[in-house]
């Protein structure tokens, strides 16, 4: 989706005020927020980033969790799909994905075929990967589109059911993302 249908689409939801953005410049819109403008920075990304929480947060207030794990696990799934042609490739054969994610970015993968379990450790980092998140504001909920990427990845590559469990992130306080995934079918 481009910026500006994502603008549009976002301010069709309430999420911000968006009629005058694109009229304004960013020194306006830092302005009106009462935020300085941060230098070297893309003013866009900092903008995105505090919608993207409010988001969020409205999320937590108006939907029950059931429906908000939904909702981001949506997300998560589809941006899963989006990117397919990084992992489809591994169908039926999770060693050789695994073996190819501790070389781009985890710090470490278990693959328990007994068990039909696959941990996954990121490797540490000080925020999170997704360009959306602002660690110290984005609720940590937002996890459970981590969630609906690695439903979709591992289902897709195992061709079974799976769930998945988040047991350490950025977002809850820790210094890498962990999860379990389980397969159920």
């Amino acid at each position: 989706m481009k910026r500006q249908e994502f603008l549009k689409s976002a301010c069709t939801l309430g999420i911000c005020s968006c009629a005058e953005i694109p009229f304004l410049s960013s020194a306006d819109v830092f302005a009106k927020s009462g935020t300085p403008i941060p230098e070297g920075e893309d003013w866009k990304i900092g903008f995105m980033q505090r919608r993207f929480s409010k988001l969020i947060e409205a999320m937590n207030s108006e939907m029950d969790q059931t429906q908000k794990e939904k909702m981001l696990e949506a997300i998560g799934r589809a941006c899963a799909v989006e990117n397919k042609d990084r992992y489809l490739k591994f169908k039926n054969d999770p060693e050789g994905w695994l073996a190819k994610i501790e070389k781009e970015w985890a710090e470490k993968t278990e693959y328990d075929k007994e068990k039909n379990t696959i941990r996954i450790v990121g490797r540490k980092a000080e925020s999170c990967f997704c360009p959306f998140v602002d660690k110290t504001k984005t609720p940590k909920e937002f996890c459970n589109c981590s969630v609906g990427n690695l439903k979709e990845t591992y289902e897709t590559i195992l061709d079974k059911k799976v769930d998945v469990k988040i047991e350490e992130s950025i977002l809850y306080g820790g210094q890498q993302c962990r999860f379990l995934v389980t397969v159920i079918s």
